[in-house]
């Protein structure tokens, strides 16, 4: 006998967020234009560990507002902005937004290669409560998860690709290419999800200058040392 998935529960938290108490320089210094700035991409993570084991699956709402609010903490304080992601997703298959679409955030460094503007601004952030390197993940947060890509489809009315955190393509402000520095979001969630990495290898002019020069100074510079051994 087929059984029906219990839908899942999203809560919206986005307007507690939406305040200078998160947002340092409050927030018109977060706020978008995304018919000038539009969504290219969700970008997954996972919290790795951080803010202590997440709640389970029987948990309370009040409990996992405990974390959300640690998290939002931190990372107003390392960051200017709290949470630095738009959705949050916990074991028990609740989904909480806490981040408005039409605010950049703070989930991930770099720029997006093809049109050199970061991350944070053209892209969603989207969380997993708990350690997926170590851990399963559960097929509630999984559902919870894929709720949040779904809903991210629908407000940007295309749809997007989903790129584990760990391989995101990115330039630096240079236009030189560099590789994210973690393993987020976890092998596990990773292969659970089918996460790979996209096709987002192609750059804009203004960063195919940028790489060019560099090229060309490094050339240079080489060719002066040699004429300096030279005499």
């Amino acid at each position: 006998m087929t059984t029906t998935p219990t839908p899942i529960e999203t809560i919206d938290l986005t307007d507690r967020y939406h305040q200078s108490a998160y947002m340092a320089g409050g927030a018109p210094a977060w706020t978008l234009d995304r018919a000038r700035q539009p969504v290219r991409a969700v970008i997954l993570h996972h919290t790795a560990g951080w803010y202590g084991a997440p709640p389970g699956a029987s948990a309370t709402v009040a409990a996992e507002r405990i974390h959300i609010d640690a998290l939002a903490r931190d990372h107003r304080t390392r960051f200017g902005i709290g949470p630095g992601y738009h959705y949050l997703a916990f074991p028990s298959g609740r989904l909480y937004a806490v981040g408005k679409w039409g605010t950049h955030r703070a989930h991930t460094t770099g720029r997006h290669p093809a049109t050199g503007e970061r991350w944070n601004v053209q892209a969603v952030g989207v969380c997993a409560f708990g350690d997926y390197e170590r851990d399963q993940p559960p097929p509630r947060l999984l559902d919870a998860l894929r709720s949040a890509f779904a809903e991210c489809t629908r407000i940007a009315g295309r749809p997007l690709p989903v790129i584990a955190h760990g391989v995101v393509p990115s330039v630096d402000a240079s236009g030189v290419p560099f590789a994210q520095a973690t393993a987020c979001p976890g092998a596990r969630l990773r292969e659970a999800l089918e996460v790979t990495r996209p096709a987002v290898t192609s750059t804009s002019p203004v960063v195919e200058a940028r790489e060019a020069l560099r090229r060309a100074r490094s050339e240079i510079e080489r060719a002066a040392a040699l004429l300096d051994a030279l005499g």
